[in-house]
């Protein structure tokens, strides 16, 4: 469970604001003290879709925050061939709240990612769609691709109820600094 909360935790940081993609810490001698990306440009989005457990579906919306397109829309179409899916279910059984049964389904996925306010970009990606299922219950899908070049990249989540969330990166910028003691 902890892995997968992991993996989630860092798809979602990738939607913060740029500054906060620069840290200060010691871990095991590797100070990432000035650790920062410039120039990175992406947009945090949000709206609704036809569900991700699909072979075929479309999500649209608003783009929220960021330096791609701002005050924008998005649209994307995602194509995802389940019948390819990898399953691994494991029990959690330690006494606390989230005991139970989870099922996570990765497949890989297409999808085409239209950015625009005026002006329009559009990126095709190849990834996975993943569903996870507590108890037998599916609580959400997840896509995350990125196109030929790795350019551009997609993270998004679509919850039990249709909302999509996430976000585009189109540029990582420049790792401005990295220093080991």
């Amino acid at each position: 469970m902890n892995k997968l909360l992991i993996s989630f935790a860092a798809a979602a940081a990738l939607a913060v604001p740029s500054s906060a993609l620069a840290w200060g810490g010691h871990h095991h001698g590797v100070r990432f003290g000035a650790l920062a990306f410039h120039g990175v440009t992406f947009a945090k989005l949000t709206g609704t879709g036809a569900s991700f457990g699909g072979n075929t579906t479309t999500a649209s919306g608003s783009i929220v925050a960021g330096n791609d397109h701002p005050n924008g829309h998005f649209s994307v179409s995602l194509s995802t061939t389940w019948t390819s899916a990898t399953t691994k279910t494991w029990t959690d059984n330690d006494g606390d709240a989230d005991d139970g049964s989870y099922t996570l389904s990765c497949a890989p996925a297409t999808a085409s990612v239209t950015l625009s306010n005026g002006s329009t970009s559009t990126s095709s990606l190849t990834g996975k769609t993943c569903s996870l299922s507590v108890n037998g219950t599916v609580k959400g899908y997840g896509f995350f691709g990125a196109d030929s070049a790795h350019t551009a990249h997609a993270f998004l989540k679509q919850d039990s109820s249709g909302k999509v969330t996430g976000a585009v990166i189109t540029s990582l910028g420049a790792l401005a600094h990295w220093s080991h003691r």
